[in-house]
């Protein structure tokens, strides 16, 4: 997407919750990981800090956990969603927050066990992913993309790279916390465009990034009226724990286990 895209058009199509897939552009310029003392040729984090984000998690566990604000003439999205993940054990647990419901996903192997509670009651389904030629990670094959995996998919670098699309964000000084230094990058401006609909009245954004390449947080908070209504689009995505994530599996996988040996199971519950 041209980062000179109205503002108004970006916020219109992010209350869409897309898959997690994106397209990378390689952006060799700005200041390498744990450095800022260097300046990007391109407002914002060039697309080559998110390539590393994902090359660095393409075989390590992670923890994630991402709040999604937005309010527009068109409606509105409240989510949480919290994820871990193990490619060593290729087990995940994926727990997803919205006001429509919740969704849960467990992920073994290659089988997949999903609980939705929503209105008072419960569903669960599972499916084997094997089957439908899913693999948790890309085990070294050249033919499977890591955002196809299971791994790779839940990562949700989307998010970052609409956060880098909405908002200019500038080189400041490194910050220390907990023990580790991250390179800083505070939000500068916000893509409006020229024939935007958009009135801005507070904007803030950051975003940390770990000598290893892990973007530890980056948030946005973009709060002002489209079309003269009030809109709000705020993203906040966190890493936490990275390496050695153990994922146990949760409370109601006995109740999500088929009886029979379909492929794809659905089963009514009563909501807990």
């Amino acid at each position: 997407m041209d980062r000179r895209v109205a503002l108004a058009v970006a916020v219109a199509v992010a209350t869409v919750l897309a898959g997690c897939s994106w397209v990378e552009r390689p952006d060799p310029s700005g200041p390498v990981p744990g450095d800022t003392t260097g300046t990007a040729t391109d407002a914002g984090i060039p697309y080559d800090r998110l390539a590393a984000h994902t090359d660095t998690l393409r075989d390590r566990g992670y923890e994630l956990r991402l709040d999604v604000r937005v309010r527009t003439p068109n409606g509105s999205t409240n989510l949480t969603v919290d994820v871990a993940s193990d490619p060593d054990g290729e087990r995940q647990l994926i727990q997803r927050r919205a006001a429509t419901g919740t969704l849960d996903r467990y992920v073994d192997g290659t089988q997949l066990f999903t609980r939705f509670a929503a209105n008072g009651s419960t569903t669960f389904d599972t499916a084997d992913l094997g089957a439908r030629n899913v693999t948790f990670t890309t085990d070294g094959r050249n033919d499977i993309a890591f955002v196809n995996t299971v791994h790779g998919s839940s990562l949700r670098t989307q998010r970052l790279r609409q956060i880098y699309e909405f908002g200019e964000f500038g080189p400041r000084q490194n910050v220390t916390r907990d023990g580790q230094r991250y390179a800083t990058f505070d939000l500068t401006g916000a893509v409006t465009g020229p024939n935007a609909t958009v009135t801005l009245n507070h904007s803030s954004g950051r975003i940390l990034i770990a000598p290893s390449g892990v973007v530890r947080r980056a948030s946005i908070d973009l709060r002002g009226t489209q079309r003269g209504e009030p809109f709000v689009y705020a993203v906040d995505y966190r890493i936490g724990e990275t390496g050695d994530v153990t994922v146990q599996p949760p409370k109601w996988l006995d109740e999500a286990r088929p009886s029979g040996d379909s492929t794809s199971t659905p089963r009514n519950g009563t909501a807990g």
